[in-house]
């Protein structure tokens, strides 16, 4: 709706994983790193973890955007997969039709394909599945095994988890220490600092189009901060709505009244209620409990 107004071909604020929007900060950085570098020296599990919002499906879509002619890729964005579905989903993701039925048919046609074709061609065959604390156990124990795939000299077949932290939680089950034990790298995301948000402001302006001259006011960036305790999903929602209140105004600076109007349409009654819970011993676990999303308190890699 705005968008003509401030000058921008596309909304900088969108909740889509855009790659191209990927912010460069430390954390980020770090994680991507340990990523490509777990993936590059064949090891067989990786686990990524960190809050609702905080970049966890962005930073998957960028590591494919930037190993993609290195890698075979296997996106699974559903997790509430039986075990025969998972291996389909799988197959189909490498382009391989699956032809059996059973667990041994799927897996004896997965390890087929990664000889015959994954190891020969220099590449690495990765499976990302994303929210990955709502896997079964019984769906993760088949993940286990598929880590089994290999030959004398490297693993086949390579596994991202990403997930809440419910999944570290999850992964601490004694009926899971057998794959909890083969997790070789490990990155636990946080939100982004306070003196981040304006940066992060900026960027995804810059982003949509570098030519737009959009004021964020310090009182603005404080109330979003305020809001968001530094989830970018929450920064996206509530700057999304800001501009909008700009439009209204006829404005090209984001006051912080704007931002607190902002605010209001996207808690409305709730109002009273939101106060309450960022100030109290909920914090952000209760924020993101307002938009209804399942969330959890962020832990930081020490």
């Amino acid at each position: 709706m705005y968008e003509a107004f401030y000058g921008f071909k596309e909304n900088p604020f969108s909740l889509t994983p855009d790659p191209k929007y990927f912010f460069f900060r430390k954390d980020h950085e770090e994680a991507l790193s340990h990523i490509i570098f777990a993936i590059k020296q064949g090891e067989g599990f990786i686990l990524l973890v960190g809050g609702v919002g905080t970049g966890k499906t962005t930073i998957s879509r960028v590591l494919i955007e930037r190993l993609g002619n290195f890698l075979y890729t296997s996106l699974i964005l559903n997790p509430f997969l039986t075990e025969t579905e998972l291996l389909s989903s799988i197959l189909w993701d490498f382009n391989v039709i699956p032809s059996g039925t059973t667990k041994k048919e799927l897996i004896d046609q997965l390890n087929k394909f990664l000889l015959n074709e994954v190891a020969p061609s220099g590449k690495r065959a990765l499976v990302i599945i994303d929210e990955a604390q709502n896997l079964s156990l019984e769906v993760m124990e088949q993940i286990r095994l598929l880590s089994n795939l290999e030959t004398d000299k490297e693993k086949l077949l390579q596994i991202l988890l990403i997930g809440q932290e419910e999944l570290a939680k999850k992964l601490s089950n004694p009926l899971l220490r057998q794959l909890n034990g083969r997790i070789s790298t490990r990155y636990f995301l946080s939100p982004l600092r306070k003196k981040e948000v304006k940066e992060y402001i900026e960027h995804r302006i810059r982003i949509a189009e570098p030519r737009v001259k959009i004021k964020f006011t310090k009182g603005a960036i404080k109330e979003i901060y305020k809001f968001s305790k530094g989830i970018p999903r929450l920064i996206n929602m509530i700057c999304d709505r800001a501009l909008l209140a700009g439009f209204v105004k006829g404005s090209t600076t984001i006051e912080k009244s704007m931002v607190k109007k902002a605010k209001r349409s996207l808690v409305g009654e709730k109002e009273k209620k939101f106060e309450k819970i960022v100030s109290g011993k909920k914090g952000i676990k209760g924020l993101l409990s307002l938009f209804k999303r399942k969330s959890i308190i962020d832990f930081k890699i020490s």
